[in-house]
């Protein structure tokens, strides 16, 4: 079977565009994963290289301190908790700091109120 040097041509074009498309998405991820860093969330998996090793968050108060203490006199969602946690200045351990966070709210101790989504004290 005989190649024709424009099918060459094709491929050369076509993996050369693959991979600046690559290059692009690479990028966008690492920023993605930048901006997640910053509100404490840690990247799951690499897409680009070896994980880099994240030592365990050291906080002055216990997730349920700090959900006690947003939550206070008020009724908030998960993503509103998580939100107030966060600004608090709380790091998460996790992968999944939502997952963390209904450990704590569906609890039982102490039993925080559900009301459509919406929890209290």
């Amino acid at each position: 079977m005989k190649i024709t040097t424009d099918a060459i041509s094709q491929f050369v074009n076509l993996r050369d565009s693959i991979t600046i498309e690559r290059e692009q998405l690479i990028t966008r991820l690492r920023e993605i994963d930048a901006a997640l860093g910053a509100m404490g969330f840690r990247r799951l998996e690499s897409y680009y290289g070896p994980r880099q090793y994240q030592p365990r968050a050291h906080n002055k108060l216990s997730l349920k301190e700090a959900v006690l203490k947003v939550i206070e006199g008020k009724s908030l969602t998960k993503h509103e908790i998580l939100d107030a946690v966060l600004a608090l200045g709380y790091t998460f351990s996790t992968d999944d700091p939502l997952n963390s966070l209904g450990v704590v709210l569906y609890g039982k101790k102490p039993k925080f109120k559900n009301d459509h989504g919406r929890f209290s004290l």
